[in-house]
């Protein structure tokens, strides 16, 4: 595989998922120039130690291949663009001859033929499923009783690592784990964490409606 652009971020990327970026560094327009006129491939990679903007960023050492999907007006001072998550690598020795990182990249491959913890992956349907029916009232005001899940550990694992938005460390294990079981293991705290917080809003919420109710009688 060549040697791929290296985007640290404060977010994870996982296969098969997308996420929306702004790009407005000159370093980082140039890395967008330079894929397109590639494959349209880079790495998403988690930020070790560093930070986003303005400074440079060490990433972790397993990343997502991200296929640049839909890109902005690329004249424009902020370019938004969308990319999927194709494919978990790990990072080799950075190169920063660049403007910005590059590196050689080696695939990994997603663990197959495991037998699934059945405890393990009850206690993540009805995490994910606390979580999904939580946030979907705070935001939503709507109630599902059977939110939409996969069936499949695999892809289990990973929808649950999107919901951890605001705990990235927690994500990057998710995608790091080596197995299945290890996927939810990692997952399941986090999610059930998470999914306890839209629930204590909710409740406060409530609360707060029945003392302005009470306070109008």
């Amino acid at each position: 595989m060549p040697k791929l652009p290296i985007f640290p971020l404060n977010t994870v990327l996982f296969p098969g998922y997308k996420l929306p970026i702004r790009i407005f560094e000159p370093r980082y327009k140039r890395m967008l120039e330079d894929c397109i006129d590639a494959d349209g491939r880079f790495v998403i990679a988690l930020i070790r130690d560093g930070v986003e903007v303005g400074g440079e960023a060490t990433p972790r050492d397993i990343g997502t291949i991200a296929l640049i999907e839909e890109v902005g007006d690329r004249g424009e001072k902020v370019v938004p663009l969308r990319a999927l998550g194709e494919q978990r690598v790990r990072i080799g020795e950075l190169d920063r001859s660049l403007p910005y990182l590059s590196a050689d990249v080696e695939p990994l491959s997603e663990p197959v033929g495991e037998d699934i913890d059945p405890e393990l992956m009850e206690r993540a349907r009805t995490a994910t499923t606390r979580f999904a029916r939580a946030m979907l009232m705070q935001i939503r005001g709507e109630w599902r009783a059977n939110p939409e899940m996969p069936d499949d550990p695999g892809a289990l694992g990973y929808r649950m690592g999107t919901l951890m938005a605001g705990r990235p460390t927690a994500a990057q294990r998710v995608l790091e784990a080596a197995s299945l079981n290890e996927r939810l293991r990692q997952a399941i705290p986090a999610v059930e964490a998470a999914a306890g917080e839209f629930e204590a809003a909710l409740l406060e919420q409530g609360a707060q409606d029945h003392r302005r109710g009470m306070h109008r009688n």
